[in-house]
């Protein structure tokens, strides 16, 4: 008696075969579910490289700003008048650097022994955009804050934008853009900062700075307590 082929079992053929379709869906759903993954992460990594890019910028933006023009003691001795330094032979840099002090460091009702002035500096280390502060502006006791901004820099230039309403003592310096800044007595009026990033690209910025031209703070103020 011939068996009723509509109970006929499936051949190893047919079980292979359909072994193998399964398996090749299974791969491309794999694939496609691991470059859907890959292409996440590599989107929040630009999201998160593009936040801190906005970040430095703000934080830049609002320390240059806030720049003011304060006698400091670089050596812990001598009184200079040189508010602002480009000078890298001061201060450790792999690139440009910018030192200042400004204005607006929280101390709600001076509860703290410490002014509302902050030196400042902006620095190319190993790759890094670090901003280094200290605590106060003469007194280098403590160990200075480090943070890093940006990674994967290689290019930090800063210029500086002389007005005609410099110091008297700086009248005969010619107005406009230079690459360094010498002048005592004087704060520039704007800063430009370059910044090379292998993410980015070159970044360039022109920073205006609030009150230019106003008394310089004097050397004893924003010296209570330890500062």
């Amino acid at each position: 008696m011939v068996a009723n082929s509509a109970n006929r079992g499936f051949t190893l053929v047919e079980v292979l075969v359909t072994m193998v379709i399964f398996a090749i869906i299974g791969i491309a759903s794999f694939q496609v579910l691991n470059q859907m993954v890959s292409t996440e992460e590599q989107s929040q990594k630009q999201r998160d490289q593009l936040e801190r890019l906005q970040f430095s910028q703000l934080l830049m933006q609002q320390d240059i700003r806030q720049m003011v023009a304060k006698p400091t003691r670089p050596s812990a001795m001598e009184i200079t008048h040189q508010y602002l330094s480009n000078d890298p032979r001061y201060f450790e840099s792999d690139g440009g650097v910018l030192a200042f002090v400004r204005s607006g460091f929280d101390n709600p009702g001076y509860i703290l022994p410490r002014s509302e002035l902050q030196p400042v500096v902006y620095r190319l280390w190993e790759g890094d955009l670090q901003r280094v502060t200290e605590t106060f502006v003469n007194d280098r006791s403590s160990e200075p804050s480090i943070q890093t901004l940006l990674e994967d820099v290689n290019e930090l230039s800063f210029r500086f934008y002389r007005s005609e309403t410099g110091s008297r003592s700086n009248q005969d310096t010619e107005e406009g853009w230079s690459d360094s800044w010498e002048s005592a007595g004087d704060l520039p009026q704007a800063v430009e900062v370059t910044i090379g990033s292998e993410n980015f690209g070159t970044i360039r910025r022109v920073f205006l700075i609030a009150g230019v031209g106003q008394l310089a703070v004097d050397d004893s103020e924003g010296d209570r307590g330890a500062n």
